[in-house]
């Protein structure tokens, strides 16, 4: 796949959510188009507690040009704050785009979160959890948090897995064990918390990926179709960096996906929240 750089403008570190932490910001790569332009808003990987918003540039440049506005917001790391912090800037970042996001393009009618490993069950988490209030930022009082879309890259959706010690990466995210803190991997988890008010969402998980089974990403599929439309698709050959290493046909499944069912959000029109 060929980018043309002409084809669009990427605003870099706009600050969106203050923290007791530090400020987070966020880029945005916006098509050279007449808006407003659907939205995907994209999170990394990093086991919770490694990288930022710089590791989804290729990708985000790949989706803008397929005519999406790509926004890609730093969430808080394991080393920072705990659970629910990461979800709260995830959120902040949606609602950042239906608040702020006019003199981008951004349409905000047309939201869908994407994301890889980690970003997976940010992204995916987001769309279970639009009805929660203890999740919510205060940043973007009445802004409502629903996408129309969610597409889960090699993420991680039952963090319950696997039989055995914790990960420790796990334990740092959530602050103990399944054993200690039962209730935080509960509720973050996207597995489990489907229902009819979840959005179409897509989830691509490779064959031979050794850092998260395939198996809960498929059940995490089936139990979104349980509802709505839950759709898997699983890469030959693929580990689970794949949204990089085959990065034209994870573009390319992920607009297809969009490009059918971006809008078609549950419930009410979340701008009239």
């Amino acid at each position: 796949m060929t980018t043309d750089p002409d084809s669009q403008t990427v605003h870099r570190d706009i600050d969106f959510h203050e923290t007791p932490e530090r400020t987070l910001s966020l880029d945005v790569y916006e098509p050279i188009a007449d808006g407003p332009s659907p939205t995907i808003v994209l999170f990394y990987g990093g086991k919770f507690w490694e990288g930022d918003k710089e590791r989804m540039a290729q990708p985000a440049t790949a989706l803008a040009a397929e005519g999406y506005v790509v926004v890609t917001p730093n969430y808080r790391l394991s080393d920072e704050a705990t659970f629910p912090a990461a979800l709260i800037d995830a959120k902040a970042a949606v609602e950042w785009c239906r608040a702020e996001g006019e003199r981008y393009g951004i349409d905000p009618r047309q939201i869908a979160t994407v994301g890889h490993s980690a970003g997976g069950n940010l992204a995916t988490l987001v769309s279970v959890t639009a009805a929660e209030p203890g999740f919510e930022p205060e940043a973007y009082p009445g802004v409502s948090s629903t996408v129309q879309a969610a597409v889960g890259w090699a993420g991680v959706y039952d963090l319950a897995f696997p039989d055995g010690p914790d990960p420790e990466c796990h334990v740092q995210y959530l602050g103990g064990t399944r054993e200690d803190v039962p209730e935080a991997y509960e509720f973050a988890s996207p597995m489990g918390q489907t229902d009819l008010q979840t959005p179409p969402t897509l989830v691509v998980h490779g064959d031979d990926d050794d850092a998260l089974p395939v198996d809960q990403a498929k059940r995490y599929a089936e139990s979104v179709d349980t509802f709505t439309t839950g759709e898997f698709r699983l890469f030959e050959d693929a580990g689970h960096t794949f949204p990089i290493a085959s990065l034209d046909r994870t573009v390319e499944v992920t607009v297809e996906f969009l490009n059918r069912h971006l809008g078609e959000s549950p419930g009410n029109d979340p701008t009239d929240r």
